[in-house]
């Protein structure tokens, strides 16, 4: 597997929201993944569990739990209707995840409905090939978008106007007119869209 940063790629940072104030010791506490394990969400809930364990906050680690879909709107929308009052329950969140909220996309919750706690860590974006791929370098990459736009495929960790794919869509090998003709194929969070590129 070979990794390439784009350097252009928008910052997003990876924080957590908290629905209701501490209160006393931090016993009984968990971390939301809205995903599946392995991905952004995953390792943020894994740096707050450390950093509670760490500074003695907790004396056993925070537990971590999954709930994948909608880029966190299952897992936002889960926990405000029907966990608020659980005092010890963080939730992981994404700059991806937060523009999907702040263009409607997470139903009748805004961002208003929870309480942000920390920012934890930052996704500058990569670009990700197969071993065998016939694409060894960003100019080979830029030559096909140039060349046929629609048939070089990106899988995303969200759908066609999500984080992601505006990473993509705002890099330098586009064009203006580029994107209009972007293949994007949705996954569910960055560890399956980078498991899925390298079958």
């Amino acid at each position: 597997m070979r990794l390439h940063h784009v350097s252009m790629a928008t910052v997003a940072c990876a924080g957590l929201m908290a629905l209701s104030a501490w209160a006393g010791p931090l016993d009984k506490t968990e971390c939301v993944a809205p995903a599946k394990p392995g991905g952004g969400f995953d390792l943020t809930c894994k740096l707050a569990q450390s950093a509670l364990l760490d500074g003695k906050y907790t004396a056993d680690p925070m537990r971590v739990s999954y709930m994948p879909g909608g880029i966190g709107a299952v897992a936002y929308n889960a926990i405000v209707a029907q966990r608020s009052v659980e005092n010890n329950t963080i939730v992981a969140f994404s700059g991806g995840s937060l523009l999907n909220l702040a263009q409607g996309k997470f139903g009748r919750y805004g961002e208003n409905d929870v309480r942000w706690l920390a920012a934890v860590g930052s996704d500058f974006g990569a670009v990700i090939v197969a071993d065998n791929s016939p694409l060894k370098s960003m100019k080979d990459l830029v030559t096909a978008i140039k060349a046929n736009p629609g048939k070089v495929v990106f899988g995303a960790g969200g759908s066609v106007g999500s984080q992601d794919w505006m990473k993509a869509a705002l890099t330098p090998m586009f064009n203006k007119d580029t994107p209009k003709h972007e293949t994007c194929v949705p996954c569910v969070g960055r560890a399956s869209t980078r498991h899925g590129r390298l079958k």
